[in-house]
């Protein structure tokens, strides 16, 4: 179980670097066309034309991968078919919109760029943002609701009651309890469940509203959070390309165009970890209190004034630890079959329901229905315990990487730009430094912080925030064993090896080809040019 999670994880992170570029460049590319507008400079329409070409492999690269991720998760993890034909289903099949409206905007941008005014390209670049910003808005909302499953109300806290309510109720709580109750007693995965003849029929619409997943203030600061980073990443990545430029040419041109990037780069960089950030963790402790534990290293309730007053906006308010939830554990005195009834589920409605689903329940559906719910949360506190310290320091190993790369985007921002106060201090530090390394490998340096700094505190963010989760892929509702394939060959190391081969030859072969381009952009451009010439000549 744990490879093909590890298998799902690898194509997910390979896929955040395509999408940050795609969210990040953008942002370089605006400033380029809008200085290149004030100024006619040419230096930035170069550079534009350098950054559309890399943008356009990235997103090829980026819908490859994205493909690749996108049937690898239905295909691996086909249980969660039944979160995307319910509650998922508008939201992804607005993102499937969002991406026709990319790929023509793109598209409309290359053959325009140079040939309209650069106001009307910022115009179609600002428009193929915005849609790209609106995708990765509904994949991250679509991934919220497995952090905060909104719309379940008081579901998971009929068994966890340390948890929060989810919302109000805007699922099918009968038919939800049942298909749980259904996996549990059978022993068999959701997706053999759901895959039974007359399951439509039976189980049909789960979900009332179907766009409760964007009424969750879970999702909204998830999607802030997340967008954000990318966009900071994928800046980020392409200050360090230049930077690398100027280090090797010492050509002053690249100097221009990092002084374009690190102004609106400076000012996400600040915003993302005061604003942004904090409210992240406000929904941690609101509607995550087991991940909240996981990141505070809370195995006992403890007493922190400065966190608590950032928490909770109290500084005596404790922050609970396991011990805590275990207590309230002892407290449930109520059965599985309790928390049925109590939706109105008895022993022969489920037993109807299973024969109408060709279950074969037996005696295993009375023993699930009398099992303590106190047994339920005791042992699923256990599971979620042993990652508490892989959380815990990949947390704050994250908030290090954070600071050293907003340190280093202000001290680069002071050599840039004149900053009242922070520019002199940099520049006598500046002067310190001349003694061991030159201008140039200092800026190199400090762009290297800040790409790999943001990049780190990225994918420890989202490490966190996925096994934070567990044991459940939906928090407190489902279960990965119960989703996992049933196929033994998709779970088999040999399948495991293969497809990871597969994911890596892919995508660090589109990496290669990316930098490759990259580095060649003005002998690749004249060759198309050349090629186009001939073609023209042949035809006259």
């Amino acid at each position: 179980m744990q490879w093909v999670l590890n298998l799902s994880a690898l194509g997910v992170y390979f896929h955040g670097i395509f999408v940050s570029i795609t969210l990040g460049l953008p942002l370089a590319m605006m400033a380029f066309l809008y200085l290149y507008r004030k100024t006619g400079d040419e230096a930035y329409m170069k550079a534009t034309k350098l950054a559309t070409v890399v943008l356009s492999i990235n997103f090829a690269l980026g819908a490859i991968n994205g493909t690749l991720v996108e049937f690898g998760l239905l295909t691996v993890w086909p249980g969660s078919l039944i979160v995307v034909a319910s509650t998922a289903l508008a939201p992804l099949a607005l993102e499937l919109i969002a991406f026709s409206m990319e790929v023509a905007l793109l598209i409309l941008f290359v053959v325009t760029l140079g040939k309209v005014s650069a106001g009307l390209s910022m115009g179609i670049l600002g428009a193929y943002w915005a849609f790209a910003l609106f995708s990765g808005l509904l994949i991250t909302a679509v991934n919220s609701w497995q952090q905060a499953p909104w719309g379940t109300g008081p579901l998971a806290k009929a068994l966890y009651p340390f948890m929060p309510e989810f919302g109000p109720l805007a699922v099918d709580a009968q038919k939800l309890v049942a298909v749980k109750i259904f996996a549990l007693a059978s022993g068999e995965s959701l997706q053999t469940i759901l895959q039974g003849a007359g399951v439509a029929e039976v189980v049909g619409i789960v979900v009332n509203d179907p766009y409760i997943i964007l009424k969750s203030p879970y999702a909204w600061v998830s999607i802030a959070h997340n967008l954000l980073a990318a966009v900071i990443v994928g800046a980020s990545i392409a200050l360090f390309a230049w930077a690398y430029r100027y280090y090797v040419t010492g050509n002053q041109y690249y100097l221009k165009l990092l002084s374009a990037i690190i102004v609106p780069l400076l000012a996400l960089a600040l915003v993302q970890p005061t604003i942004v950030g904090h409210e992240m963790a406000v929904m941690a402790v609101n509607y995550n209190p087991t991940k909240w534990a996981m990141v505070e290293g809370a195995e006992k309730t403890k007493y922190s004034p400065i966190k608590a007053l950032l928490a909770y906006g109290d500084p005596n308010h404790p922050i609970y630890g396991f011990d805590h939830f275990e207590k309230m554990c002892m407290e449930q005195k109520a059965t599985v079959g309790e928390v049925a009834l109590s939706v109105g589920l008895d022993e022969k409605t489920l037993r109807e329901l299973g024969s109408r689903l060709g279950l074969q329940l037996d005696g295993s559906l009375e023993a699930v229905l009398k099992t303590p719910v106190r047994d339920v949360c005791l042992a699923d506190l256990q599971k979620a315990k042993e990652r508490l310290s892989k959380v815990h320091y990949a947390y704050y190993t994250k908030i290090g990487s954070a600071v050293s790369a907003v340190i280093a985007t202000v001290a680069l921002a002071a050599m840039l730009v004149r900053i009242p106060v922070v520019s002199p201090i940099v520049s006598f530090a500046e002067s310190l430094a001349s003694r061991f390394v030159n201008r140039r490998a200092l800026v190199l340096l400090l762009a290297a912080i800040i790409a790999i700094g943001f990049a780190a505190t990225s994918a420890l963010g989202w490490y966190v925030r996925e096994v934070g989760r567990k044991p459940w892929t939906i928090y407190g509702l489902v279960y990965p064993e119960e989703i996992v394939s049933v196929v033994d060959y998709a779970t088999s190391p040999a399948f495991i090896a293969f497809a990871a081969f597969i994911i890596l030859a892919i995508n660090m072969s589109g990496i290669a080809a990316l930098i490759f381009v990259a580095s060649r952009a003005d002998e690749i451009s004249e060759a198309v040019r050349r090629a186009i010439e001939a073609i023209k000549g042949s035809k006259a």
